[in-house]
Parts: C-alpha cells; sequence; structure tokens
C-alpha cells in the first residue's frame, strides 16, 4: 500500500511540474490579408488558361468570364464561361466565336457578350446566347452605364450604342484603349499602352493617373469604390491617388459578388475571398 501511494504522489508531483500546453497560431494557411483584415481563399475555378473579364450578375449571383484555350494558347482564342456562385454549377457558353468579353445591365438584366463576330445577349433560363448586333466586328472589350459600349479590335477604338447604332465616341476617337470604365458621377477611367488615365466629362480635362502599369481589368465594388487590377497588383482609387491593396503579380481579373467578396483570377485559377476572424501567425500579403 505505502509503495502504491509513493507511486502516485510521484505521478501528481510530475504532472505539476510539467509545463501546460501551448497552442500557438497557425505558421502557414490558406489565407491573405488585406489592410487589417483577414481573408480564406476559396477557389471557384482552376484550370489551364488565363481567366480575364470577370463579371457578376447580381440577380443569380452568376460570375462569368473568358479563358483561353489551351490548345490554341499562343493565338489568344477565347471561351467564355459562367459559374453560379452559391451552387458551383457551370456552363461553358457555345456558340460564340472567340468569345472574350462581357457587360451586364442590372437594371434592366440583360448580359452582353462579345466575341470576333460581334455582340450577343446571354440567356440565363435558356442558356443560350442569340446575336445582338455589329455582326463581323472583333469585339475586344464590352462595357455597360446607361448605354452600352465596346472596344473594337485591333484599331481599340470606344464605340457607343446611340438609336442602335454604334458610333465612335467623339472625345475618344484619336485614342487608343484597351479598357473603359464611367463611374457614377460620369469621370471616365480608361486604359492603354501608355498607362492609365482619367478624364473630367465636364471639364473636358484628361489627367494622366500611372504610365508605369499595365491595366488589366477596372471595376466598382458593391458600394461605388473604384478598384484597378494591374500587372503588379490590385489598387483602390481614391481623391489622394492609387491605394495598393494586393502587393501581387500575375492577376488578370477582378470583381464583385452579390454579397461584396472580392473574385479575383491569376493564371491559372479564380478565387473568392471570404472575411475569416483568424490569420496566420507568419505572412505576406499574398
Amino acid at each position: 500500500m505505502e509503495i502504491k501511494l509513493n507511486l502516485l504522489r510521484l505521478i501528481a508531483l510530475l504532472l505539476i511540474r510539467m509545463p501546460m500546453a501551448i497552442t500557438l497560431p497557425e505558421t502557414s494557411c490558406n489565407r491573405l490579408k488585406i489592410g487589417e483584415n483577414w481573408f480564406d481563399k476559396k477557389v471557384v475555378w482552376a484550370q489551364s488558361g488565363r481567366p480575364y473579364n470577370l463579371n457578376v450578375h447580381k440577380s443569380t449571383n452568376s460570375l462569368f468570364f473568358s479563358y483561353s484555350t489551351p490548345e490554341t494558347y499562343s493565338d489568344l482564342d477565347f471561351q467564355l464561361v459562367t459559374i453560379n456562385l452559391d451552387t458551383g454549377e457551370k456552363h461553358t457558353i457555345a456558340g460564340i466565336r472567340g468569345g472574350c468579353s462581357v457587360a451586364i445591365d442590372e437594371v434592366n438584366d440583360e448580359i452582353y457578350l462579345g466575341g470576333t463576330d460581334g455582340i450577343y445577349k446571354y440567356n440565363m433560363l435558356t442558356r443560350l446566347a442569340d446575336f445582338y448586333k455589329e455582326k463581323g466586328k472583333n469585339i475586344w472589350s464590352l462595357f455597360y452605364k446607361k448605354n452600352l459600349f465596346y472596344i473594337s479590335y485591333p484599331d481599340q477604338k470606344l464605340h457607343i450604342e446611340i438609336d442602335e447604332k454604334f458610333p465612335l465616341v467623339e472625345e475618344f476617337e484619336n485614342i487608343e484603349m484597351t479598357h473603359f470604365h464611367v463611374t457614377s458621377d460620369n469621370y471616365i477611367y480608361f486604359a492603354n499602352k501608355t498607362g492609365l488615365f482619367k478624364y473630367n466629362s465636364k471639364e473636358m480635362l484628361f489627367e494622366l493617373i500611372n504610365h508605369l502599369i499595365t491595366v488589366r481589368q477596372i471595376v466598382e465594388d458593391g458600394d461605388g469604390e473604384l478598384y484597378v487590377c494591374t500587372n503588379v497588383g490590385v489598387y483602390i482609387l481614391t481623391i489622394e491617388g492609387m491605394v495598393k491593396i494586393l502587393n501581387v503579380k500575375n492577376l488578370y481579373g477582378l470583381a464583385f459578388d452579390r454579397d461584396n467578396n472580392l473574385i479575383y483570377s491569376d493564371e491559372k485559377r479564380i478565387v473568392k475571398l471570404l472575411y475569416s476572424e483568424k490569420g496566420c501567425l507568419s505572412h505576406k500579403e499574398w
């Protein structure tokens, strides 16, 4: 009995002297930090081919985008795809040769798609794209704000739909552009090989914002904040200028879903960021 009691005392003494277990934060995790907030990275799409021109149809929370098809990668042949962000259901959009551009009129629930042979309208119920206008025109980019705009290729000229026709926009007749965006207060942002510019339509003044970046997309979030996706990261445009929020290379597209979650694409993936209350022990912004 005495031996048993001594053994129990020894075990109790060892337990008292043993250090308490310490739970450490994760040293590596699938999150990134923007400002003071952490976000989980959820992969929405992962295939070969760079995803471009991300746009979200808010009423169905469906992401539209184009990607370069692997077999003709060097020729920049594109295919359009839509993914429901709630269910994960994916559809490849048939019937648009070289489909590479998307614009969405949320008010009238119209979805415009562009390819190497004109502009189409997409029907969410039938999953079909019907020809709309500009037969034979190569559509580089589409944008909708009260009117439908498109940039033609290879001349990179901006057109606007007026009275069922698409004349050149007079203020930009002599300007090439690759990306175009109109804000709610009618400031026009556009980009080309020489940089990112702002046009004040009231005062008819052009302003160079940055000549060192390559713009991949210009988008607004659900709060009307303006973002620029570039070859060296993501910027938010403020009154003071450009503020980088993601210091990362090789991004190709940017969008915001119905809940204002940021979605980006890199060379092979589309990723949605979801707010996380947890962080990582050591981290980089990417």
